[in-house]
């Protein structure tokens, strides 16, 4: 399994907007460069007022699907 640990920044406005249907996916880099598009929906449940902010890892099993995303900080 694969994983990839992302600084995410999204202020609420963004994500109001993508959730409202703008757009279904988040693009983010990870710590290591690489760049990953992945559901909106997987970052739901860490979201406040201020939007989407914090240190994540998400995990990937061998034919690249999402398995889980988890905040670390």
């Amino acid at each position: 399994m694969a994983k990839l640990v992302l600084n995410v920044a999204l202020p609420a406005f963004k994500y109001k907007a993508m959730y409202a249907g703008a757009a279904k996916n988040l693009v983010a880099s990870s710590l290591d460069g690489r760049k990953v598009q992945l559901p909106l929906s997987a970052f739901q449940s860490f979201v406040t007022h201020q939007g989407i902010y914090g240190l994540f890892e998400v995990e990937f099993d061998n034919r690249n699907k999402l398995l889980g995303v988890t905040k670390l900080r």
